[in-house]
């Protein structure tokens, strides 16, 4: 076999010594080449392990209708109607001249083989132009160039009868059944024994049967066990060949004649697959087969189709021995593996045509791997019709060069001859035509095969291609999209050494039922009580088997993305039959089902079932049973299967990818709790307070100015009003707080603090029920305040034995959490949602019924929460903030030693209408599981003062919104009325926890408006990461981190498309400068380097994305981040401290320079100024798992006001603006087209000099504005980096790029 050199060949080409001798003796000359490039070639992480698929093979409609009956043809029949079939495939009318070169080629071809001594280089020569069918020519032709028949015409003979002898033996010594080799074993023991009596001859006796012999032996030497080995094999190759081209009856049809055929197929391939056990049988080993078997078989000399097996065997080997390499792990990252071949097929393309090269492999991303590898594994068997494979075998066994080279220059004519194609389509459509390759003139793509230059050979695999290959195959294509998958059961499980029931040991009978065994009968009927006893033990502290519980999951790669309930009690054939709305935005080159046992440590392993996403990208249901491996990649015990069904959506067959909410008939995001509310009214609050005359004019349509709400004054004003009902669920809920603080808004009994207020109202009648997260670090053994500073217990303390009713409620774990998840839980994790439910007066005041009036975002009822856009540090210390200084991030800071105070900046927002209802429901289902009993009000007693849900604006308004409520939340804080079936589950967006439903809605919301998104995203929030399955594994264990909720990774994958596209996007994104927290502390470091490292995948998208369309552009042109900070020079009449912080220490050089962070509390999305997500979620895995933190958020837009024909101008753009103005201290022209680049550069070159402003050494004056950059650097591969002599934030030793923890763990920090 010729392999890739550094220089083209020399001189003639001569045919390899291995061509020339004959079959190898029982193979061992290829299986000790294999055993010695093994020892030569590294690991890899293409692993091809027996019985694994190289491609799917599904028939069509059309294709089944082939399938009938035979009609009572003959063998030979069948045969003839085949070959017609095959010569029909030509297609186009044969000329005279077509028939005069036919019969000259004929004449040329049986004129060398009528030689003593054939010339192999002139029979090289005519084949390459194609041989003709009859004659048997094609089969001697072939047989000559495999090397199975010597040049020389008087050893054909003998060779043939050696070689079909050893094939004979071959068959005799390895495929007889053990039963079998045991008669004849006996036999031979019999004839060389004395004869004896009748009566005492007969079955052997026990002690004469060995171990080995005995079919239930369980040694690894029995031939028994190597038996049932191979049957799983020889079950696997059956399924192969009925499959092997369906059309044609040679191969498929249910008669004696098709069954004949596969039956020598099938020695063949399990002849194969014994005697090579580094490589065995691979899935699609017949396709390659089957044009040998068939031109051998269909020889018009009835001698040499009469031997078609043993020849077809001799010639399989010898042509898999040229590319055998490509199915050896061993060999991947070795210059003869697949690895280096699909390097070569890259390098050959680019050399030919590096125009369509970069498109593919740069602009789509469509590497050779997602095509080619089936293309040159199965020597293109899968892409033409039957007559055209053979036509194109007769160039690749007759190429001087070897079957690889003329293979690879095939393939590269495949994709020029549809260069325009592939060049005019985007990534979905060119991944579909190149695996479902069109119709084509052959003898014209070969013709622009062998003018292709310069030749593979001279390509050789450098090692930058090694590393890319490899990491291409660990994370192989993208899935961006939708996946719908059902799990639907699980065969059978067994345990080891025990049985399909574990250690009961049940096996069933023909009725269905169990019956326990009877050899274990009497000994657990010995033991039965105990056993009772043991495992109800077990049940009760989580701790051995217990009762047998099932669960699986869904992986793309090593990223979780679904999993199942607990199955109790079935563990033979667990049945789950759940559904999943998967949303994909990854790398993934296998679909992962996982089964595993679960116990209250933990959980472990049954084994791994793998379906490649090859299978479904073309976006056809893939419903099928996949077998169960373990860790090795070997069958599990029994050879179980897990059925599962699964069908991808790529992203752009969303019909409203990139088109924004589009029209007033958008449904809201699909497969959530919530529906979608219409006739709603919405009011957005930006920060707890806005002074009169803040925001200047802001045009909106129709005329109309953007006019701000008072957050905090308007809660006041809700509670003081509520007459029946007043609802309060809050992270932090303070009762020293007052909530109206400006002098010049004055409201009677301003000045009274929540606390009094809510009792007031408790003792005037109304219900007043508050839900505050139990911070279990505030016990009594630890401190009081806890490790949040949430003043929880405190707040329990104030109302207790009053007629308000304030319940402590711990983030509880499902009852299916294993000891280490429940600790986790309700120590790591909160109750994050910020809620006020009140009832309000009808607009009108003609009804005495009220409505239902609701408040939910970003801000606490609590202290450190007031601000107004002004944001100051110092100059309220003495008025608004005296008794509110908020300071955690100095060691000992207090209102006695001085500013700066932290600024708070938030939004918030207030819901009325049916939405409002669903956030009254939401408190209400965790009142159910957490609060007190019999405190709610029932339906009956609502319905007599409160007005039904109903809208509260007219659809013609156009003023009106449409609303949906998201939630995170799970069912150890809520569980009343959430679905109690998988189906209704999957139909609401809900998941399974393992026993336990999660709504992480809010996540899909994100989801859905990124991808809806079609000119601009605005996002504020206190954190910034995620889609860690993205992350560069620098210095950690990337799937160890589980941040892998996609926001960050659909937000660069938006950008990415619209560049490809030539449109312009950009992303906004404003998070505090760390968070909150001491900023040199383990905890805030770990949470900036997730954050870089988030930062860092999404620029390095861009940049790739950049430069694969050539364009020169500052990344941060198309997205950029953003802190807020404030710095204040000194007033006459200012606050002055009665103490000083410590010397050199962060709080008093930030005290001297005057300058603080605006710590940015905000959890908010705008999308193209139509749509709008506000709440308590922040980007970060807490929040958006469901599972951890709960939450909830709203999505919201005005119909009258979208982005359709012109650019929306409803409140959603005014908020925008108004926030814009508070950051920036300026409106400018461009900001009313976000997406454009003199927009961006203007925002971008502003925060730039407000940086600068901020971190020098001197000050002149008040900052202009807060907006600053975000103070890292962006390479030019998307690396991020400080800037220049800024590694640490001003005034702190706390480095800005973060550090990785070592002792926390990442689920605490992400």
């Amino acid at each position: 076999m010729f392999k890739a050199c550094s220089t083209m060949p020399k001189g003639k080409p001569k045919i390899s010594e291995k061509h020339k001798g004959g079959l190898p003796d029982l193979l061992g000359g290829l299986v000790a080449s294999l055993e010695h490039k093994e020892n030569d070639g590294g690991g890899s992480s293409l692993h091809l392990e027996p019985g694994k698929e190289l491609e799917t093979f599904q028939l069509n409609e059309s294709e089944l209708e082939n399938e009938n009956n035979d009609d009572g043809k003959t063998d030979e029949d069948l045969d003839l109607a085949d070959r017609r079939r095959i010569d029909k495939e030509v297609g186009a009318p044969v000329s005279v001249s077509a028939i005069i070169a036919a019969d000259e080629k004929r004449s040329e071809l049986e004129f060398e083989l009528s030689q003593k001594i054939i010339n192999l280089e002139r029979l090289q020569r005519i084949a390459s132009s194609g041989l003709l069918d009859g004659g048997g020519l094609r089969a001697r032709v072939w047989k000559l160039l495999l090397g199975y028949l010597p040049a020389s015409r008087d050893l054909w003979e003998g060779e043939l009868l050696a070689n079909q002898s050893k094939y004979a033996k071959l068959k005799e010594d390895l495929l007889l059944s053990p039963s079998e080799v045991t008669r004849r074993k006996d036999e031979a023991f019999a004839s060389c024994e004395p004869k004896v009596d009748n009566d005492t001859y007969g079955m052997l006796k026990r002690h004469e049967i060995s171990h080995e012999d005995h079919p239930l032996s369980s040694c690894q030497a029995s031939v028994w066990h190597q038996y049932f080995k191979d049957a799983e094999i020889a079950d696997q190759i059956d399924r192969d060949l009925v499959r092997t081209h369906p059309e044609m009856k040679f191969f498929s049809a249910d008669s004696s004649f098709s069954r004949k055929n596969r039956e020598a197929m099938r020695r063949i391939l399990l002849l194969f697959a014994k005697l090579n056990p580094a490589i065995r049988y691979v899935q699609g080993m017949n396709e390659v087969l089957a044009p040998l078997y068939y031109v051998f078989s269909t020889d018009s000399d009835k001698q040499s189709s009469s031997n078609a097996e043993a020849d077809s065997f001799a010639c399989f080997v010898r042509l898999l021995s040229d590319s055998v390499d490509h199915f050896c792990q061993q060999l991947d990252n070795s210059s003869v593996g697949i690895l280096s071949t699909l390097s070569r097929f890259s390098e050959l393309l680019k050399a030919n045509d590096k125009e369509l090269w970069q498109h593919l492999e740069i602009s789509n991303k469509i590497n050779p791997q997602f095509y080619a590898f089936r293309w040159i594994t199965l020597l293109l068997t899968q892409e033409f019709n039957f007559n055209s494979i053979l036509r194109i075998w007769d160039s690749l066994l007759s190429n001087p060069f070897g079957v690889q080279d003329m293979l690879l220059r095939v393939c590269c004519a495949m994709l020029l001859c549809v260069k325009r194609r592939l060049l005019s389509g985007d990534f979905m459509a060119n991944l579909k035509l190149l695996q479902h390759y069109p119709e084509i003139n052959i003898e014209y793509l070969l013709q622009v095969a062998q003018e292709l230059t310069p030749d593979t050979s001279s390509f050789h695999l450098s090692p930058f291609s090694l590393v890319s290959l490899q990491s291409l195959v660990m994370a192989k294509i993208l899935l961006h999209g939708k996946l719908q998958a059902k799990i639907f059961e699980v065969d059978r499980l067994y345990s080891e050494g025990w049985g399909p029931c574990g250690p009961n040991f049940c096996q069933k009978k023909t009725d269905g039922s169990q019956t326990v065994s009877k050899r274990r009968f009497d000994f657990r009927r010995a033991v039965s009580c105990f056993t009772k006893l043991k495992e109800g033990i077990e049940e009760t502290i989580g701790i051995g088997k217990g009762t047998t519980k099932v669960y699986a999951t869904i992986d793309l790669e090593k990223a979780r993305v679904g999993r199942t309930r607990l199955l109790k009690n079935e563990p033979v054939n667990p049945r789950w039959n759940e559904s999943f709305n998967i949303y994909c935005a990854h790398m993934a080159s296998n679909v992962i089902f996982t089964i595993k046992y679960d116990n209250r440590l933990g959980a472990t392993l049954i084994g791994r079932a793998y379906v490649p996403v090859t299978e479904i990208l073309n976006g056809k249901v893939v419903d099928r049973w996949v077998e169960i491996l373990d860790e090795r990649h070997n069958p599990i015990l029994g050879g179980s299967k897990i059925h599962v069904k699964l069908q991808f959506f790529y992203v752009t067959t969303d019909p409203s990818w990139g088109r924004g909410v589009g029209s007033v008939k958008f449904p809201g995001v699909p497969y959530t709790f919530f529906s979608q509310r219409q006739g709603c009214r919405v009011s957005l609050y930006q920060d707890a307070h806005v002074p009169d005359n803040f925001i200047p004019q802001i045009p909106l349509s129709g005329g109309k100015f953007y006019e701000p709400h008072r957050c905090w004054e308007d809660i006041f004003d809700a509670i003081n009003n509520a007459k029946h009902l007043i609802y309060i669920a809050g992270w932090s809920v303070y009762t020293g707080i007052t909530l109206v603080r400006d002098s010049r808004r004055q409201k009677p009994e301003q000045d009274i603090t929540l606390g009094e207020l809510l009792k007031k109202k408790a003792s005037e009648g109304v219900r007043v029920l508050m839900l505050v997260w139990d911070d279990r670090t505030s016990s009594g053994f630890l401190k009081k305040v806890g490790l949040m500073a949430t003043h929880d217990e405190d707040t329990a303390s104030y109302f207790h034995d009053t007629d308000v009713h304030c319940v402590l409620c711990p983030r509880n774990p499902d009852d299916a959490s294993s000891i280490v998840q429940g600790l986790e839980i309700s120590t790591m994790f909160t109750h994050h949602q910020k809620i006020v439910v009140v009832d309000g007066a009808m607009p009108s005041g003609g009804s005495e019924k009220r409505r239902i009036v609701s408040f939910i975002g970003g801000i606490d009822l609590c202290d450190g929460r007031y601000d107004s856009p002004f944001h100051s540090i110092f100059r309220t210390l003495n008025t608004t903030h005296q008794y509110d200084f908020h300071q955690p991030n100095f060691t000992g800071a207090s209102i006695s030693k001085g500013g700066p105070r932290e600024p708070w900046h938030d939004i918030h927002c207030r819901l009325e209408g049916p939405v409002a209802w669903d956030v009254m429901y939401n408190f209400e289902q965790r009142w159910n599981k957490q609060g007190m009993k019999g405190l709610l009000p029932q339906p009956w007693e609502l319905d007599a003062i409160i007005i039904p849900p109903s809208p509260v604006m007219f659809p013609e308004d156009h003023e009106t919104w449409n609303v949906q409520l998201f939630r995170s939340i799970d069912a150890g804080a809520a569980v009343f009325g959430f679905p109690d079936t998988p189906e209704n589950s999957a139909m609401a967006g809900l998941v399974h926890g393992k026993n336990h439903i999660i709504d992480r809605s809010i996540q899909d919301a994100y989801i859905n408006a990124i991808r809806r998104a079609k000119n601009f995203i605005y996002i504020e929030n206190q954190y910034f990461l995620g889609s860690s399955f993205c992350w560069k594994p620098n210095g950690i264990v990337v799937e160890d981190i589980g941040a892998l909720h996609l926001i960050p990774k659909e937000l660069s994958l938006k950008i990415v498309s619209k560049i490809e596209a030539g449109e312009r996007f950009t992303v906004y994104v404003v998070v505090p400068m760390w968070p909150e927290g001491i900023p040199e502390s383990e905890s805030v470091q770990a949470i900036l380097d997730w954050q870089r490292r988030t930062m860092e995948m999404m620029y390095t998208d861009v940049v790739q994305a950049l430069h694969a369309k050539g364009i020169e552009a500052n990344p941060r042109d198309y997205l950029t981040f953003f802190c807020l900070g404030n710095r204040e020079m000194k007033t006459n009449g200012e606050y002055e401290p009665s103490e000083h912080p410590e010397p050199d220490s962060d709080y008093s050089r930030a005290q001297k320079a005057r300058r603080f962070m605006i710590y940015v509390h905000a959890k908010m999305m705008i999308v193209d100024d139509e749509y709008i997500i506000i709440g308590s979620a922040n980007i970060n895995q807490r929040s958006m798992d469901g599972g951890r933190d709960s939450e909830i958020a709203m999505g919201a837009y005005q119909p009258y006001h979208l982005a359709t024909t012109q650019s929306a101008r409803g409140q959603i753009h005014g908020f925008r603006m108004a926030l814009w103005y508070e950051h920036l201290g300026l409106l400018h022209d461009s900001f009313l087209q976000p997406q454009s680049v003199q927009c961006v550069q203007n925002v971008n070159y502003i925060a730039d000099e407000y940086w600068d402003i901020y971190s020098s050494e001197s000050l002149d004056r008040d900052l202009p504005g807060h907006l600053l950059r975000y103070p890292v650097a962006i390479g030019n591969d998307g690396t991020i980096t400080e800037l220049p002599n800024m590694v640490n934030f001003p005034d702190t030793k706390a480095r800005i790029l973060g550090a990785k923890a070592v002792y926390l763990p990442p689920i605490l920090t992400t």
